[in-house]
């Protein structure tokens, strides 16, 4: 984290990526932030380059220079902007931001590539190309990806696999 230092988790929930900068920082010092501007009344600015927060999904959307790190082809801020269609439910957008960040190989593209194919959203359900999603997204680092492994070990009766993929996403 560029605020405190600490290393980042490789769990993409634990850290957040601040769109105006660029810049991945902790839930911790996120959090702190968040307190800090609450108690003071502030208003909320980014927390390391202190640039005006976006009020709604509109601003968040024509964000320029979000626009020009996914034109940059970086791959984090890619995924990002697949993460954000898939939950506003444009899977179809989802689909080719994800695949775009995989093929630069972001792990939790490859992650969230696994869990569409795996329900079947805006694309057919296929589980080869889940598995090797999965596999791609496990082998990059990915907790999730290679927990999700052991339970389709587990399900195919290899359980000393399954409990190996498990130890390592602990």
């Amino acid at each position: 984290c560029p605020i405190c230092c600490l290393p980042l988790s490789l769990d993409r929930n634990l850290s957040i990526l601040n769109e105006c900068c660029g810049k991945l920082v902790c839930v911790g010092c996120d959090y702190a932030n968040l307190k800090r501007e609450f108690q003071g009344r502030l208003q909320p600015k980014c927390l390391f380059c202190r640039q005006p927060m976006k009020k709604n999904v509109e601003e968040r959307e024509r964000n320029t220079r979000m626009m020009k790190r996914v034109e940059a082809n970086d791959p984090v801020a890619i995924y990002e902007m697949g993460v954000f269609r898939y939950e506003e439910g444009d899977y179809e957008g989802a689909f080719e931001y994800l695949t775009k960040a995989a093929e630069l190989g972001d792990a939790g593209a490859h992650d969230v590539l696994a869990l569409m194919y795996d329900e079947g959203k805006d694309v057919e359900k296929d589980e080869k190309k889940e598995m090797h999603h999965l596999e791609k997204a496990a082998i990059g680092g990915n907790p999730r990806a290679r927990h999700n492994l052991g339970c389709h070990e587990s399900e195919r009766c290899r359980y000393e696999r399954a409990v190996k993929h498990w130890i390592i996403a602990a």
